[in-house]
């Protein structure tokens, strides 16, 4: 079964992967030539002292050696370009895939843990595929081409083999269920640092402030043994079951020298044949080596398979609907609303209806579900019960990404991404900055800086204030042409001066259909016409607002 699944997800690298069979197949038929070659050296030259029948034997081993490891330099191109790709394509495939994913995948875990632990089940399977599975048709054929020589020297040496391979078998069947449970192991190791570096990463300012530097890296430390320890048990098993199996072989090997003499005597075999035998005899074992390591593989990265699949088969987001909403959004309303998380009520039966050229205030206490009502409309959460609709179609029929095209927002949590403040406004390189949308209040802070807007912004834009990252993420919500602006704590970082100013700009502002604004300021309620009180997960009331100049 586990064939299958490695199968589907090579599937598109068949053409490579046939070439690679190929230049096994032509492998072994260099190595059914081989015995013959090294039997003729011996017999006809070595034992007879001839000397040119030494050097045909020696040109021709010569010749085929040299055929043989051409051949496998064009398949080790050949497999690390199947390795590669598969790898990256995989990889991104994964992406993709994490950062469509339905967002309640994340709340358990994050998008560091539920990514990073995908990529580490991938990295296994690039390995396995580069230095594995694809040098198994290489081995198996080697193998098989040798052994038709060694059958044709002498079938009855052959057959003295069937007991080590007997032996490997049965050794094999206790050691693959013991490589599971160590793989199994070592990959729980792994994704538990995953869990514990994701975190470490979200809490690095708390560890400044509490001075936690001690603990913490007592805590990787302890990681990394642990990492250490599962993989080391891995390997020295493996290690171990190798140099075991080796010195049975070799004993069994050496032994096969007492039946050879014995049909040396007796004419039925030549000396040069014996040596040959007991030369080239381990390549019998090597098809049964192959097939038994492969199998020991497969038990090591059946998890990761598994949490492949897994990770594939999470929901995504709707993204492939065929329904647009439509160009003119005439209300947004939400109806029964509830969410629960954990058993926790967040919201509880929300009802209440904004409609085109209205703006929403959303007020309340912290904790009171005022966020956890825009993550609705956002798409980031779902309701318990109830439902959000534009248009009267609930949101998540529509198709989310056009969806989401109609909807600027200021985060309360604003990620800028690395690079300029003009990068972080725009977004999307195809669109270009439109410098009439933007507020004076906003320009003339970002004039202050030293380049301007090719200001870099260095990591989640830590080189920039508060109040000026705000001003970037506004900027960056205007830019985008769309029907609703979503404001969460849009301006709380921002000084007295440019609150008024923000609060103008609420007032005179006529570009979107609808305006969500959050906010513990009163100011701003003036230029409202709906404000919402929230209280506990319910809604108190919602007030009729006549706006003042």
């Amino acid at each position: 079964m586990n064939l299958r699944r490695i199968y589907k997800l090579l599937k598109p690298y068949t053409s490579a992967i046939s070439s690679i069979i190929i230049f096994s197949l032509l492998v072994s038929l260099i190595h059914v030539a081989a015995p013959f070659a090294n039997r003729f050296m011996i017999d006809q030259g070595l034992l007879k002292s001839d000397i040119q029948s030494v050097l045909y034997a020696i040109f021709l081993l010569l010749f085929l050696h040299i055929c043989d490891n051409a051949i496998q330099y064009f398949q080790t191109k050949q497999e690390i370009f199947v390795a590669n790709s598969f790898g990256k394509d995989l990889k991104i495939k994964a992406l993709r895939h994490g950062l469509k994913l339905n967002p309640k995948h994340y709340k358990e875990q994050g998008f560091y843990k539920t990514i990073g632990d995908v990529f580490y089940d991938i990295s296994s399977l690039m390995n396995f595929t580069s230095s594995n599975f694809l040098m198994f048709f290489l081995t198996i054929c080697k193998a098989a081409g040798a052994a038709v020589g060694l059958f044709c020297l002498n079938w009855q040496l052959a057959l003295l083999m069937l007991p080590l391979i007997f032996i490997k078998i049965v050794f094999n069947i206790w050691m693959r269920s013991k490589s599971e449970k160590l793989g199994k192991e070592s990959m729980e190791a792994n994704k538990n640092y995953n869990t514990w570096f994701s975190d470490l990463l979200s809490g690095a300012i708390d560890i400044k402030l509490w001075n936690l530097y001690s603990r913490k890296t007592a805590e990787y430390g302890e990681h990394i043994d642990h990492m250490n320890e599962t993989s080391k048990n891995l390997s020295l098993f493996t290690t171990k079951y190798d140099h075991i199996m080796r010195v049975v072989e070799l004993a069994f090997i050496n032994l096969m020298y007492l039946p050879g003499a014995i049909l040396i005597q007796r004419n039925q075999i030549t000396f040069g044949s014996l040596v040959t035998f007991i030369t080239f005899s381990s390549y019998l074992l090597v098809p049964v080596d192959a097939i038994m390591y492969l199998q020991i593989i497969m038990k090591q990265i059946k998890p990761c398979i598994e949490d492949i699949q897994y990770f594939f088969a999470l929901e995504e987001e709707n993204y492939s609907s065929s329904l647009l909403p439509d160009p003119i959004i005439s209300n947004i309303k939400f109806k029964n609303v509830s969410v629960t998380f954990d058993k926790r009520r967040i919201l509880q039966d929300v009802n209440f209806e904004i409609y085109r050229g209205e703006k929403a205030a959303l007020v309340g206490d912290n904790g009171s579900g005022k966020t956890t009502l825009l993550n609705l409309l956002l798409g980031l959460c779902q309701a318990s019960s109830g439902e959000v609709t534009i248009n009267g179609i609930p949101i998540q029929e529509y198709n989310i990404e056009a969806y989401r095209n109609k909807i600027s927002v200021v985060s309360q949590d604003i990620h800028l991404f690395r690079g300029t403040v003009k990068e972080n406004i725009v977004l999307d390189k195809e669109t270009s900055f439109d410098y009439g949308i933007c507020p004076t209040f906003c320009t003339e802070a970002i004039e202050k800086l030293e380049k301007q807007f090719d200001t870099a912004v260095g990591c989640d834009g830590t080189k920039l204030s508060g109040g000026e990252k705000q001003k970037v993420a506004l900027l960056r919500a205007l830019n985008r042409k769309t029907s609703i602006l979503v404001l969460d704590e849009a301006s709380s970082n921002y000084d007295k001066e440019s609150e008024d100013a923000f609060n103008l700009f609420i007032k005179e502002n006529t570009d979107y259909d609808f305006y969500f604004i959050v906010t513990h300021r009163n100011d701003i309620l003036k230029y409202v016409d709906k404000i919402i009180h929230i209280s506990h997960g319910k809604i108190m009331q919602i007030e009729e607002n006549q706006k003042k100049d």
